[in-house]
């Protein structure tokens, strides 16, 4: 992925030329931590790349074209965001295309609480090193870019009402906190957790902030987690599909009572899960 930049001076080389075939962005509006479909309709090209916010990345086969996820941090500031792509036919000839994703502010809620000051702001140097350990492990595992992609569309992995929302601003005993990197369902301890979608197993073990833990590679840099589980099962390896159980409801972590947290990375932005799920049909030509 490190060589994509280079993809779009290759196609410069190749001659410009328009063949039948339409690329959409939607929705064109979305707030910040949202998601939106970037789609080929048309004739299948031989490559496709876009670049979006200072990222390069392929499009993906689908019915009738090929299709990427982009997606806006939650922290993103508003505006209108560029967005180039090149599309190279099957005979070597590039199409490039220019458009804007708008990105609007949620104006999320804040909640404040009180926690045991350990559970806010650990001072055991253990517990420290051990943090920044499971932190450079997370960034380097997020970073990663599988090429195929899993996804079709996406569910919730509990069907249990939300007790917090994604994006919800935090203050934790008096200090304002990053806002919520997912949402949490009010869900019974032991309540099987379901895959979202169809993913890869890249990471199944405990974590001292989000407890037992269930990373999901779907490709083409998306990636679902599920935390504070009870439990993991212990066959959990390999290729799972959307609904496969990965784990039971817990309160393991840093968790004041059982429930789950649901959380989405795209390229490295933090986005909403429940974004993925109102995309729904996107498999459809």
């Amino acid at each position: 992925m490190k060589h994509l930049g280079g993809a779009f001076l290759i196609a410069l080389f190749f001659p410009l030329a328009l063949f039948a075939g339409e690329l959409t962005l939607s929705p064109p509006t979305i707030v910040n931590g949202g998601v939106a479909l970037l789609r080929w309709r048309g004739e299948t090209p031989s490559v496709a790349v876009a670049r979006f916010n200072d990222r390069s990345f392929y499009l993906s086969l689908a019915p009738g074209g090929v299709v990427a996820l982009v997606g806006a941090d939650v922290e993103l500031e508003p505006g209108n965001y560029p967005l180039v792509a090149a599309v190279v036919d099957r005979r070597g000839r590039s199409t490039f295309y220019h458009l804007d994703l708008e990105v609007s502010d949620a104006r999320r809620a804040v909640e404040e609480l009180s926690l045991p000051s350990a559970m806010v702001s650990p001072r055991q140097p253990a517990v420290i090193a051990r943090i920044r350990r499971e932190r450079k492990m997370l960034d380097e595992l997020f970073s990663r870019r599988s090429e195929r992609r899993l996804w079709k569309s996406f569910e919730r992995p509990v069907d249990d009402p939300l007790s917090s929302p994604f994006g919800l601003r935090r203050i934790l005993n008096g200090e304002p906190r990053s806002p919520h990197s997912g949402v949490d369902f009010r869900s019974p301890a032991g309540t099987p957790v379901h895959a979202s979608a169809a993913g890869r197993i890249v990471f199944a073990g405990k974590l001292y902030y989000t407890g037992n833990t269930v990373i999901l590679d779907h490709g083409n840099g998306l990636f679902t987690y599920y935390a504070h589980l009870r439990s993991i099962p212990a066959e959990i390896d390999g290729t799972v599909e959307a609904g496969t159980v990965v784990g039971e409801v817990g309160s393991s972590g840093r968790s004041t009572g059982p429930h789950l947290h649901w959380g989405g990375k795209l390229r490295g932005d933090r986005i909403d899960p429940l974004a993925l799920e109102e995309l729904a049909g996107m498999e459809k030509p």
